[in-house]
């Protein structure tokens, strides 16, 4: 097992509050960085340095809480030495199967002591109750009645919504994800996180591609001590009318907005997370690069104190 590498943010260290107990701190770990051609546990990964071995986005909010799920999780969480029976709850942003897989869900719910509180938009809900009672039969190809274990509660989030999550405060955002640009059709509603834990608070922003109106607005009534945001594509030249995510630009824009609107300013813990293994450069190779504009390079295991 390994223990994760915490980075402690600057948040900590330039208000000299090294000694502040550990109960006015948060911890977020982030248990996967990478995106959907994440490239952990496949030959790509053979000899590469072990910052530059993506699984699936997952993130682990001590104590309790888990955002975003997928066959990467469980593993992750006994790498970094979590114990996943400790999960009380799980935050869904949207329905990519890099994030959400509502049959892995399922299964680790049915081996907790208690009911997992999953929390999501309609899509979310539908698939798992839909996966409550069917399967697909690989032999038949085609959909069986087959009843699974359901230790879940389900919360359906839309945007502007704020709910409280144990001591947790959540509020939904709307991310700029799913969306067919030209015709204006939003396919599946996608949503951003702002968790409010104690006195800090982070933004969790994948996948998204340009903050939407809406969601700028609404992120400009706070102050943001951490914020985790998309580049999935780092340097590649990409069309925003087209990708869901963002580049080295777009990110370096967005962070701009939101300093504009007092979301952001140079306290705030700024990270690069959701990345694609083959078109990202290696982590040595940027990661400095990044750090010098105040961008932080997330990679698996590393665990914020914020």
């Amino acid at each position: 097992m390994n223990s994760p590498d915490i980075l402690r943010c600057r948040l900590i260290e330039d208000r000299g509050t090294f000694g502040v107990e550990m109960s006015k701190t948060v911890s977020l770990l982030f248990l996967g960085s990478g995106a959907g051609d994440a490239n952990f546990d496949t030959p790509a990964a053979v000899g590469l340095p072990g910052k530059d071995v993506r699984r699936y986005a997952s993130n682990y909010l001590a104590p309790d809480t888990l955002i975003d799920f997928n066959h990467h999780t469980v593993d992750a969480l006994d790498t970094f030495n979590i114990e996943a029976t400790a999960i009380r709850h799980l935050l869904i942003s949207h329905g990519h199967m890099d994030h959400f897989q509502p049959i892995e869900i399922l299964r680790f719910a049915d081996l907790l002591p208690h009911p997992l509180q999953v929390y999501g938009n309609t899509m979310v809900g539908d698939a798992l109750e839909f996966c409550r009672e069917n399967i697909f039969d690989s032999e038949l190809k085609r959909f069986i009645a087959k009843r699974s274990p359901f230790n879940l509660e389900l919360h359906i989030l839309k945007p502007g919504m704020s709910t409280a999550i144990g001591s947790t405060q959540l509020t939904a955002v709307q991310g700029n994800h799913f969306m067919d640009v030209p015709h204006g059709i939003m396919q599946q509603q996608s949503l951003n996180f702002v968790i409010q834990a104690g006195s800090r608070t982070i933004f969790y922003g994948l996948d998204s591609s340009y903050l939407l109106p809406a969601t700028r607005k609404t992120l400009s009534g706070f102050r943001l001590d951490a914020a985790i945001f998309d580049a999935t594509f780092g340097p590649l030249d990409i069309d925003p009318a087209k990708s869901g995510h963002q580049n080295w630009t777009m990110l370096d824009e967005t962070i701009d907005e939101l300093r504009q609107g007092g979301a952001v300013d140079d306290q705030t813990i700024l990270v690069a997370d959701h990345i694609s293994t083959p078109n990202v450069e290696p982590y040595d190779q940027i990661a400095d690069d990044l750090a010098a504009k105040g961008i932080t390079l997330a990679y698996d295991g590393m665990e914020l104190i914020i």
